[in-house]
């Protein structure tokens, strides 16, 4: 049953009276707001508005940029509090943007989320390439190509490197020197400090030597009324395992509400400042006389012989002087000598006494370590506008403030060419000041990248980067990986490097040093894995074996994980690279090295080698095939198929219109495309069934045994010598493996065959055990 809508007649017309009677409210209130005094003549609407909103309507659009100044005076006022604008507030210009001070205020020494900023950070962005490394935004290379100057540079003249990353830790105890024995092993270091002096130790968890290495450090003891304390500077790399060695060894508890951080029980304090000192180290053998022109000593009765003694050494030769001694100076303003086109003249000191003897008549004013002695300097800072102020007023510039700065210099003098220098400790807001002084005085700076090719120059390890055992080691290892294997995966398949099927290469990453000590000693498997040999007294009794004066003693014999540290000098050809292969020489290869060294000898690929050295030789299987019949001369065949090629009907009489038809051209590309795109999935498909079965073999080969030659260590570091003019490398060899290769000589020093990762070439070279400490 339909049910329809009542029919709705609609009025013909409207009583206006009774319509506007039954709506008297409504209409009211839209009078009042339309006859309201207090808005603007035009508007209606009531309630909070806008500043822009108050204009008069031809004077809104100018103010719709957010900026006050295109308000009327009399509004501005009122527009300035209500104003809110949807960018952040910046300087007025590119300028005044760039300003040292706005920079610094901007992002802040230690609230940069992408690394920790240095006090002479805002110099080196302007001239190196900064990257973040270990929680700082740390100088890499300059834009200038200036590699190899540098490294002129720093045997001739004088570089520069900023070391304010390492961290100071403060040890406050009765015998606080002695509390810090568990951590270091006498073995490992060279001499032992004298009174005080800085001196280089190897830490270690306590109670798992020769295991638990934490890295490398330098121990600052003071005498006096500070004897209780020990200054410990420490890579950043190592300082968490550091602190949780220590933390853990003494139960130390942290402090709240401190200035610095603070561990605490009740007969030790570990302070930690990394934020309000600054460590310098200029190596070069004029190191010391452009730091005597550069800085301004105070009369002060106190710091005399100090300075004395400092100024008597400035001319001398690093051989004089004994490593990890220490001067206390105090110097004027460091910008007091910017404007000083000459070096500065002091007086001069001729002193003939040894360090022990004139330490021994003299006591060492170490104030600077009082925190109260800095501050009082840092607060008599006169700020960069006062200090231009009154230098441009005078006509010899200002020579002298009321802060007076002490720093402390510490001489490094351990046999390293590229290495050798003096460690200046500054406060860290005049670093800056003295590091601007020292450019001006023509000292070269340097990076990241400057400061580890001057470790391979002289022929030492560099912490983190070429350690095998310690946290930061391994940690610098798989980020090394991982930067490699990206790289890798991001080439074309037919661009990457075939690692294990055409050189034969098991790991081009990485070391696996677990896995090849555990193929030269099957007694590693009960213990702590591999560990690197730091006893310099057993490493320079491995050197004496190696020249034939004694045999090997009974701890290398039995060493299980054992990896010794060596030095390469190639005397041929070769470029070596990290991850290169150390392999024994077989008898043909120290005979073709005799003939003529700068014989190739190729690594054969591995199906090569299976097939070669196999004692079952099976020959390679040869379908018959017949020979086609030999054309007599004069004749001329009658035979169709032999001029004639067959040709397609459908091509021959096809119609011009076909070609020109647009769908036919379209499906002919879609079908070349699918055709494409299928023989791109059958082609991947076996690359992938060939890379699975490469994996296979890889996983089955013994590392020792992968390549042609029994692989005996890696390389950690290597390049071309700007210095010597020959390939220098640096890596580890498995202590078992040394007997091996004892009796390989060429004149009268032990040779070793040498790969890169990505090369088939084995190239010569001498070895020779590194018996240096591992410095920082």
């Amino acid at each position: 049953m339909d049910i329809s809508r009542p029919v709705i007649e609609k009025p013909r017309f409207i009583a206006v009276e009774k319509f506007v009677e039954a709506r008297t409210n409504s209409i009211a209130q839209l009078l009042k707001a339309i006859d309201n005094d207090a808005l603007v003549s035009g508007e209606v609407t009531k309630g909070p508005r806008t500043a822009a909103q108050r204009l008069p309507r031809h004077m809104r659009r100018r103010a719709m940029a957010y900026d006050v100044r295109r308000f009327p005076r009399t509004m501005r006022g009122f527009a300035e509090s209500h104003l809110i604008s949807k960018h952040a507030k910046k300087c007025p210009s590119r300028f005044a943007r760039r300003k040292t001070a706005n920079t610094r205020n901007k992002f802040g020494r230690s609230t940069s989320k992408k690394g920790i900023w240095l006090s002479t950070h805002v110099w080196h962005a302007k001239r190196f390439r900064m990257i973040q490394k270990w929680g700082f935004k740390i100088a890499d290379r300059s834009f200038q190509r200036g590699f190899r100057t540098i490294l002129r540079d720093s045997n001739k003249n004088c570089v520069i490197r900023d070391r304010s990353y390492y961290t100071c830790v403060t040890i406050v105890s009765t015998d606080a020197y002695s509390k810090m024995s568990p951590f270091s092993q006498k073995t490992c270091r060279g001499q032992s400090s004298r009174d005080e002096e800085e001196e280089c130790h190897q830490l270690y968890v306590p109670d798992q030597y020769p295991y638990g290495y934490i890295g490398p450090a330098r121990f600052q003891k003071l005498t006096g009324v500070q004897s209780d304390k020990v200054h410990v500077w420490i890579h950043p790399a190592s300082k968490p395992q550091f602190l949780k060695a220590l933390i853990e060894h003494y139960k130390l508890e942290k402090e709240e509400k401190t200035e610095f951080v603070q561990f605490k029980n009740s007969e030790m304090t570990a302070t930690i400042d990394s934020e309000h000192i600054s460590r310098f180290h200029l190596s070069g053998p004029k190191c010391l006389s452009k730091l005597r022109d550069s800085i301004r000593l105070v009369e002060n009765e106190n710091f005399d012989s100090e300075h004395n003694r400092f100024l008597s050494v400035a001319n001398s030769v690093f051989s004089s002087n004994r490593d990890g001694e220490v001067l206390y100076l105090l110097v004027e303003d460091p910008r007091t000598t910017w404007d000083r086109k000459t070096g500065l003249k002091h007086k001069v000191v001729s002193d003939d006494a040894t360090a022990e003897e004139w330490r021994r008549n003299n006591k060492p004013r170490n104030e600077f370590w009082i925190r109260e002695f800095r501050e009082n300097a840092i607060g008599k800072r006169m700020s960069d506008a006062d200090f231009h102020k009154q230098n441009g007023s005078r006509i010899g510039g200002v020579v002298s403030t009321e802060a007076k700065v002490p720093i402390v210099l510490i001489i490094r003098n351990g046999g390293l060419k590229a290495l050798d220098g003096v460690d200046i400790i500054v406060p860290e807001p005049f670093a800056k000041d003295l590091w601007v002084s020292l450019q001006r005085r023509g000292v070269r700076a340097s990076g990241l990248r400057d400061e580890y090719a001057a470790h391979l120059e002289s022929k030492t390890l560099y912490f983190p980067l070429d350690d095998v055992e310690s946290e930061a080691g391994k940690e610098s290892e798989a980020a090394m990986k991982k930067e490699l294997t990206e790289k890798y995966s991001a080439k074309p398949h037919n661009r990457r490097c075939k690692h294990w099927s055409a050189l034969s290469v098991k790991y081009p990453f990485e070391y696996k040093w677990d896995e090849l000590s555990n193929d030269w000693s099957k007694e590693i498997a009960d213990k702590g894995g591999a560990f690197a040999c730091r006893d310099l007294q057993m490493l320079k009794g491995i050197q004496s074996t190696l020249k034939g004066s004694s045999e090997f003693g009974k701890e290398v014999k039995e060493a299980s994980g054992m990896l010794v540290p060596v030095k390469f000098q190639f005397f041929g050809r070769g470029r070596p690279k990290k991850f290169g292969m150390i392999c024994i020489p077989t008898d043909e290869d120290l005979i073709s090295i005799r003939l003529n060294r700068n014989r190739e000898i190729i690594q054969l690929p591995p199906a090569t080698v299976s097939s070669v050295d196999s004692e079952e030789f099976v020959p390679m299987e040869l379908e018959e095939v017949e020979e086609p019949k030999k054309k007599m001369q004069g004749f001329v065949s009658l035979e169709a198929a032999a001029s004639e090629k067959p040709i397609n009907l459908k091509w021959l009489f096809e119609e011009t219109t076909r070609l020109d038809d647009k769908t036919t051209k379209r499906k002919l590309v879609n079908r070349k495309k699918k055709e494409s795109k299928k023989r791109r999935k059958l082609e991947f498909e076996k690359r992938q069934e060939e890379v699975e079965e490469e994996e296979i073999q890889r996983q089955k080969a013994k590392y020792r045994f992968s390549a042609n030659r029994e692989i005996i260590g890696r390389l950690v570091a290597g390049e071309q010598s700007v210095l010597a003019g020959q390939g220098t490398a640096i890596g580890y060899i498995c202590a078992n493996a040394l007997p091996l290769i004892a009796s390989n000589y060429h004149q009268t020093k032990t040779v070793v065959m040498v790969r890169n990762a990505t090369s088939k070439y084995y190239h010569p070279a001498y070895v020779t055990i590194v018996t240096r400490a591992v410095q920082i």
